[in-house]
């Protein structure tokens, strides 16, 4: 069909003149490494123009067959063979334009052709007697700051093994992977010429490499794309769904490379990368396996780990026995119901006390005197003071266990272990409590909330905040008294 538009190169220089050098520069490189070469090379210069205004020149070549289609030099979004094949970088058709409309002047020198894009504008076509290669040059204003910038981002590229690539007669340094792995992930393909391109799942290596500056980045086949959160160069090898400019993933295929990357490197995890968001976002994805997420999770919280429960009688168990108690908080809610699929439990689960059944067991106290209904309003009234709410109080007697518990605080629940308590313990005098009937109902309290280690730390503080509350509560109202 004949075409309905036109293209402004100066609407298209707008939006390609805020790119690094670099990005526009490994659209040549990858157009390059497309076809069937053995040799890719790119030159830059410093020079200045007329007006001393700082410049760049920069010259992409290789020893390919040449354009398969001259008119591909100056045709945007033109039909491409590329779109059929995952193992191909191309597929939008505008790479050399983009840096050709940021250009002050260009040539593109292949095989049989020679088409100038002078300063002034428009394109001169010219036969010449070149037999091999494409030669693609630019002048580019660009200040000189980039100039080096631009050189270690196009060296620190993956070439292909069977093309030797070079940065100004420089080889770029060749890399051993550190781990492969074969992962189904998202691409872009159509089915045929003139045929839609469409997303589909593909398997394709996936190979991992140490960076080269200390910050990962994401490769399309050995073409830097973006920087991202992992300690880790990744290069897939297929086409990855990108915008035309070919700068960045969505978070979610980005997800997808962190999923695959993990299974390889998780058993080499320190605690202090097990935490990093990407991990998180790895462990997230249900593609992840079940052992991959468990070696996280060690990693990161521990062997011996439990979750903080209400129950705080079973975070002290947990502790007592040498659990570290995790309060939920610290990890998001999927990774927390991955570590949970994985063997991640409450310490309520192996360490809270039972209403039925074996371990830890407790039954209700059969006789609530008199003064142990007055111990309770008393205990209830001083949460409602010193916590804000209301709480429920229990009178137990504990069965086979050796525990030597008196009173339990969770869940806005306060039990007294009657039976070890002792009847007389309850009794007050002329209706005032006693010192110890108030130490043990303020030390029970002081466990509403989170506390790592039990009776330590955030736990010492509540208790101090709890007595100053009652002692001043003391002095200035009107101190509890038993309702008849």
């Amino acid at each position: 069909m004949k075409n309905r538009f036109e293209v402004s190169t100066e609407g298209m220089r707008d939006l390609h003149a805020g790119r690094p050098l670099w990005s526009l520069a490994k659209e040549l490189v990858a157009n390059s490494w497309d076809e069937d070469v053995t040799l890719c090379t790119v030159t830059l210069r410093k020079t200045r123009t007329p007006d001393h205004d700082e410049v760049v020149e920069l010259m992409v070549e290789d020893d390919g067959a040449g354009f398969r289609d001259i008119d591909d030099a100056f045709t945007i979004m033109a039909p491409t063979i590329k779109r059929l094949n995952a193992v191909v970088r191309g597929r939008f058709n505008v790479g050399e334009k983009e840096i050709l409309s940021v250009a002050e002047e260009g040539t593109v020198e292949t095989v049989g052709t020679t088409i100038h894009f002078p300063k002034e504008g428009g394109r001169e076509i010219t036969p010449n007697n070149r037999t091999k290669g494409t030669i693609v040059s630019v002048t580019i204003e660009r200040p000189w700051s980039e100039y080096d910038e631009t050189i270690e981002a196009l060296r620190a590229f993956l070439p292909p093994s069977n093309i030797t690539y070079t940065v100004n007669g420089v080889e770029a340094e060749s890399r051993v992977s550190i781990g492969t792995t074969t992962g189904a992930l998202q691409t872009v393909l159509a089915s045929g010429m003139g045929q839609p391109i469409r997303y589909t799942i593909r398997k394709t290596p996936i190979d991992i490499y140490e960076p080269l500056n200390g910050t990962g980045h994401i490769y399309e086949m050995g073409i830097t794309i973006q920087p991202i959160d992992m300690p880790y160069d990744v290069d897939i090898q297929q086409k990855v769904p990108m915008p035309p400019n070919r700068d960045t993933v969505t978070n979610a295929y980005l997800q997808d490379v962190y999923a695959e990357v993990l299974t390889v490197v998780a058993k080499d995890l320190e605690k202090s990368e097990a935490s990093e968001a990407w991990v998180q976002m790895g462990v997230e994805d249900q593609r992840t396996p079940d052992d991959t997420v468990e070696l996280v999770m060690k990693a990161k919280i521990g062997p011996n780990a439990v979750l903080h429960s209400t129950d705080t009688f079973a975070n002290e168990n947990a502790h007592d026995a040498g659990k570290d108690i995790i309060h939920p908080r610290t990890l998001s809610k999927k990774e927390r119901q991955r570590f949970q699929d994985v063997g991640l439990v409450s310490s309520k689960e192996n360490y809270g006390l039972k209403e039925k059944g074996a371990g830890l067991e407790v039954v209700p106290e059969p006789k609530i005197t008199r003064d142990m209904e007055l111990v309770a309003q008393y205990a209830e009234w001083l949460a409602k003071k010193l916590l804000g709410f209301d709480i429920v109080v229990r009178f137990i007697r504990m069965k086979a266990t050796a525990d030597n518990r008196i009173a339990q605080y969770g869940g806005k629940q306060l039990d007294f272990v009657s039976d070890r308590l002792g009847h007389k313990w309850f009794g007050m005098i002329d209706g005032t409590p006693t010192q110890a009937q108030t130490s043990l109902i303020l030390h029970e309290l002081a466990h509403e909330g989170f506390s790592k280690t039990p009776h330590t730390g955030e736990y010492v503080h509540r208790i101090a905040e709890l007595g100053a509350k009652a002692t001043h509560l003391a002095m200035n109202e009107e101190w509890w008294t038993p309702t008849k």
